[in-house]
């Protein structure tokens, strides 16, 4: 990686981003985004307002992006199993409540070594900075230990996520259950740890967030539910976990608490909150989703896993654009290792596709799906007003995307007349891009991949 250390600098260049409106995006031909203390103070979107801003307002160092490349804000996945990375791309073989006994429990169970977890957490946040995602939502496992070491590696690589110990005191595994008074002890030593290893940063702008997660409904009693509700309103930290997303996860619900939903229960809880955000949601029904708009509460739409384990089982496929339109704020999740791509491109394609096959939902493009995988996501985790776009005021976490990368061939003469090549360059880079495109990487202000 190159040095660059500047505490005050601006990049100009072209620019892809999320406007505020669901689904919409913005390109900026000659545009130049001027970054102090790692958060946006000026931005510029055409030639006469970048030359005038280079000219009187302090912009500090210039780095000045090659005529091919492009700056997007940095992708955001809310939904990562970090202890399930070990076994990515395999075990795609056995519906959910089977997999989590057979693969998933004892992967975590291994994080009891915390020098094992390191590992893991270490290799798998290097793979989500190459392939350009700046924020994520993690799980860890249940154990303290290991959970403040994947605090700790995202603090040291510059990685922002929202990360908490997972709590189950029922129906886990013989050497991975807790009680429910250690669940809740250790959800609290975690919140603390988080804090105090990043004194004096303001809550939103802290690169690590605290957060509670209730595995799901199945593995949590209803006191720990209540408990970890306390513990979210009294340290205002997030909440994750899945709701809604297997025919077998929500019979074992029903044969748990006969005529109640997953949202439901989580709602008398206190745990949906604006800083919450559930995976899969498959099956939520129209009073659900009301009830997830009332609340602020964010989805990580995770449309690989959903395929891969049949979630669906023949129905339709979230409906994205229809959550949006009722103003449920929803983000694009790997879920790692569910899904067995690491990369946020991956999840936005199968997005599209999901979507293809979903009856009576309006279809989503390459557009709708990046919108989501950024600042969707960011308003997921209640963070649309510090991350996702190019916005005076929000954390500078982007990418700079290199089209000449080699990843496949670039036309400039068969660009259709009256299109932007912009437009063709982004739309190429979603849908054939990889990592070898992702050029330089910044989280708040910090390169952390790649070169200048």
């Amino acid at each position: 990686m190159a040095s660059f250390a500047a505490n005050r600098f601006a990049v100009r260049g072209r620019l892809v981003h999320a406007t505020e409106t669901p689904c919409v995006l913005e390109y900026v031909e000659d545009g130049l985004v001027v970054v102090d203390g790692g958060a946006i103070v000026a931005v510029a979107k055409d030639t006469p307002s970048v030359e005038a801003l280079l000219r009187d307002g302090d912009p500090g160092v210039v780095v000045e992006l090659a005529a091919t490349d492009f700056l997007v804000p940095g992708l955001v996945d809310c939904h990562v199993h970090a202890a399930q990375y070990a076994y990515t791309g395999t075990a795609t073989d056995k519906p959910l409540m089977e997999w989590l006994q057979h693969y998933t429990f004892p992967a975590e169970r291994r994080c009891a070594d915390v020098a094992y977890a390191r590992r893991v957490y270490e290799k798998l946040v290097d793979r989500l900075l190459a392939n350009g995602t700046t924020c994520s939502a993690m799980y860890a496992t249940i154990h303290v230990a290991a959970t403040k070491v994947l605090v700790d590696v995202c603090l040291e690589k510059g990685h922002r996520c929202v990360v908490g110990k997972v709590c189950m005191d029922r129906n886990g595994a013989e050497g991975y259950e807790e009680t429910t008074a250690a669940a809740l002890a250790g959800t609290e030593a975690v919140i603390e740890y988080v804090k105090a290893r990043q004194p004096g940063a303001a809550p939103k702008t802290r690169v690590v967030q605290p957060c509670v997660v209730p595995r799901f409904i199945p593995t949590c009693t209803l006191p720990l539910l209540a408990g970890l509700g306390e513990l979210a309103k009294k340290h205002d930290c997030w909440v994750q976990s899945h709701a809604s997303e297997t025919p077998d996860e929500m019979a074992f619900v029903e044969s748990l608490h006969p005529g109640r939903s997953d949202s439901s229960i989580f709602d008398d809880a206190g745990l949906l909150t604006d800083k919450c955000v559930m995976a899969h949601c498959v099956y939520l029904d129209e009073n659900e989703l009301g009830l997830f708009a009332k609340r602020k509460c964010g989805v990580a739409c995770c449309p690989l896993s959903n395929a891969v384990f049949s979630l669906s089982e023949g129905t339709n496929a979230f409906p994205l654009k229809r959550a949006h339109a009722r103003g449920v704020p929803v983000g694009l999740g790997t879920d790692i290792a569910g899904g067995y791509a690491t990369s946020m491109l991956s999840a936005c394609r199968h997005a599209v596709v999901a979507s293809k096959h979903a009856a009576n939902e309006p279809d989503v493009d390459y557009r709708d799906a990046f919108w989501t995988a950024t600042l969707g996501g960011a308003r997921a985790l209640g963070l649309g007003d510090t991350l996702g776009s190019f916005a005076v005021g929000k954390q500078f976490d982007a990418c700079k995307i290199r089209c000449e990368a080699g990843v496949y061939d670039t036309f400039p003469e068969c660009i259709p007349d009256g299109t932007p090549r912009l437009h063709i360059d982004f739309e190429q880079f979603l849908n054939l891009g990889d990592d070898r495109n992702v050029a330089a990487v910044f989280v708040q202000g910090r390169l952390v991949k790649g070169a200048v």
